[in-house]
């Protein structure tokens, strides 16, 4: 199948597909490198550039090898991923797709394709759904679950980064302790 490359962002953003980055990392390394004859080496390729670009941009203390970032060896801190978001929060185009419960993704030959969003805070049927969370990602790795979400309060957007929950349900836990402190909070009111 061909998707567009929303399509893949979206696929990479609502369900976490993995399969996703290292489409965008292949296509993207083929730009980069013409010459370049295997999806190996074009995943490379992109992984360097990414790296250097990460760098120059300030974001030192995060280092990946692997386009899903699904990998034990990389790096990053809680200040970088914060700094990447709001970044991304810029865009309407990314607001539209991670504050969505559910992403349609029209693709080239007309056929749609819908994907369920992991961030269960947006799930309207979940006991964690929040009306006031504007999206943003949910991820894992092997013991760690981390979730990262918008929030509108106060007429006030806070970004929290939650990382190294010990289950899936203790990160929506740990979380929602942290809204619930926004929420009472009389200074923020003002």
């Amino acid at each position: 199948k061909e998707y567009y490359l929303q399509n893949l962002f979206a696929a990479m953003l609502v369900p976490s597909g993995n399969d996703a980055a290292y489409a965008v990392a292949d296509y993207c390394g083929s730009i980069l490198s013409k010459e370049s004859k295997t999806t190996k080496e074009r995943i490379n390729i992109f992984m360097n550039n990414l790296n250097k670009y990460l760098e120059k941009e300030g974001y030192v203390n995060t280092k990946l090898y692997d386009p899903s970032g699904y990998d034990m060896d990389a790096q990053t801190t809680v200040l970088d991923l914060a700094k990447l978001v709001k970044k991304l929060l810029k865009h309407q185009w990314f607001r539209d797709i991670v504050s969505q419960s559910s992403y349609t993704a029209i693709l080239p030959d007309g056929s749609k394709q819908t994907w369920e969003n992991t961030n269960i805070f947006l799930d309207s049927t979940s006991e964690y759904y929040n009306e006031n969370v504007l999206g943003v990602k949910t991820g894992s790795l092997s013991d760690d679950y981390n979730l990262i979400v918008l929030y509108k309060k106060h007429g006030k957007e806070f970004l929290i980064c939650s990382l190294g929950s010990q289950s899936n349900t203790s990160r929506y836990d740990d979380v929602s302790y942290i809204l619930k402190t926004i929420d009472e909070s009389d200074y923020l009111k003002k």
